[in-house]
């Protein structure tokens, strides 16, 4: 509960609970059924309607995604982990992605389960999927949103609470995809929603939904060693990058003792035959989520994350050029970043020296910063000579591959070779229909490195 002298960023990590919660995955199921003697009231009514208006928010801004194929596997996972149980009154079960690169997902009361594609982009297979989806829904069938509602508005909050969740904003230029962006646009809509997420789901509720999701998963048909497994990622994925904003989820202590449950129920409850399915498999089916989040990563300063997501894609689709062109594009988004972290960046004394430097500075003062060391420029050298080296290799086995050419233009520009730069954007505007926006838009790139070049040569 809020104490006074709390900082703002203790604050923040609190509101990132957004909406439900985060990804734990979770009691007995034969056949789980909607919370028994649950009655609505007025209150209840009007959370209801804040779920119903905080979708509507979400289409609004164009955080949720519409790719038929995406959409059509997600409610297919979906549909098998919720069988043939009863839905619980005024509930209306929906699956949808979330443009959003933190690792999250959570339910609304009315039913709408949402997994953002930070999440969609770490798990690895199709049952660690439905062990999230099993979670979600198990909030919903007990109705936690509801109760936790009910007990928040009978604790006493203060107005800087509310006033700290109505002004929190994502990281990155826009709503869409940027990091934490659910929990901006879920604060726009629903106060009282925001301010239930400084407290979170009760140890018990949480509890209930972890072993839920495990029966409704194992009742499906899938390996409820998968859930185990995906808590293991949740932890390893602490190492990879610093999170702007802390969140409850990596707490590792919670994770280490979910995977112990998790994995003790699966050893015990694992029928013959489960199914898990393959990772290639499972990224074939999320890859418009996957790439759509290494772009938004890379746009919120998230380039390691970016790099690691993307690699995954090249190794599994060694014939795609795009993926390849995807790694590249990360490690020259990298700049002066090593693309991986030091052990003392994963510390909590470097994790919250990143953490103050990231709000203080901009990406071109970080850089700037950075390049001030020696170590600092050669980690840059080093990043741009592997793109470089990416980009020409799909070029040499994809030449029709138009956008290796431009995106090696935007890296030679970086460099300030502006001749070689101008050289790859005229190969992409030979192959790209000139009545696209983007060949408009290399076009001025090209005028603006011909002027550099003359400008240089004087």
């Amino acid at each position: 509960m809020f104490e006074p002298g709390w900082s703002l960023p203790r604050l923040a990590s609190l509101l990132l609970c957004v909406l439900a919660c985060s990804v734990s995955l979770p009691r007995g199921l034969a056949q789980q059924s909607p919370a028994p003697d649950f009655q609505f009231t007025k209150v209840d009514d009007d959370l209801l309607s804040e779920a119903n208006a905080t979708d509507a928010l979400y289409e609004k801004q164009g955080l949720v995604m519409h790719d038929p194929a995406l959409q059509s596997y997600i409610d297919a996972v979906g549909k098998r982990v919720l069988g043939d149980r009863p839905v619980p009154e005024k509930v209306q079960f929906q699956f949808k992605a979330l443009r959003d690169t933190m690792v999250n997902a959570f339910a609304l009361p009315n039913g709408t389960v949402y997994i953002t594609t930070g999440l969609l982009a770490l798990l690895q297979n199709e049952a660690q999927l439905a062990g999230v989806l099993g979670h979600e829904t198990a909030h919903v069938y007990d109705r936690h949103s509801y109760l936790e509602n009910r007990s928040i508005r009978k604790k006493s909050l203060t107005l800087n609470i509310l006033a700290i969740a109505g002004s929190w904003a994502p990281i990155g230029p826009g709503a869409a995809g940027a990091f934490g962006a659910a929990i901006y646009v879920g604060a726009e809509v629903s106060s009282i929603v925001l301010v239930a997420t400084v407290y979170g789901y009760s140890r018990e509720m949480e509890w209930m939904a972890d072993s839920d999701g495990l029966k409704a998963m194992t009742a499906a048909g899938y390996d409820p060693h998968a859930m185990a497994d995906a808590f293991a990622l949740l932890d390893q994925d602490r190492t990879l990058e610093f999170e702007p904003y802390n969140t409850f989820y990596h707490d590792h202590p919670k994770l280490i003792a979910r995977k112990q449950k998790a994995q003790d129920f699966a050893n015990a409850n694992t029928p013959a035959g489960a199914f898990t399915g393959s990772e290639k498999d499972y990224l074939a089916a999320v890859t418009p989520a996957i790439t759509d989040n290494i772009a938004n990563d890379i746009e919120n300063r998230r380039a390691r994350t970016a790099v690691a997501r993307a690699a995954r894609l090249a190794a599994a689709f060694p014939d795609e050029p795009r993926y390849q062109v995807l790694v590249a594009d990360g490690y020259r988004a990298l700049g002066a970043r090593a693309p991986v972290p030091s052990q003392q960046d994963l510390t909590p004394d470097g994790e919250d020296l990143q953490r103050k430097e990231y709000f203080k500075m901009t990406e071109q003062e970080e850089q700037k910063k950075l390049l001030t060391k020696p170590e600092g420029r050669e980690t840059l050298k080093a990043n741009q000579a592997q793109s470089e080296k990416l980009f020409l290799a799909v070029i040499q086995s994809h030449p029709n591959y138009a956008a290796a050419y431009r995106d090696l233009g935007f890296l030679y520009q970086d460099e300030a070779r502006y001749s070689d730069a101008a050289a790859q954007y005229h190969h992409y505007l030979d192959l790209v229909a000139s009545t696209s926006l983007d060949h408009l838009r290399i076009e001025h790139r090209l005028a603006e490195v011909n002027k550099l070049e003359a400008a240089q040569a004087h």
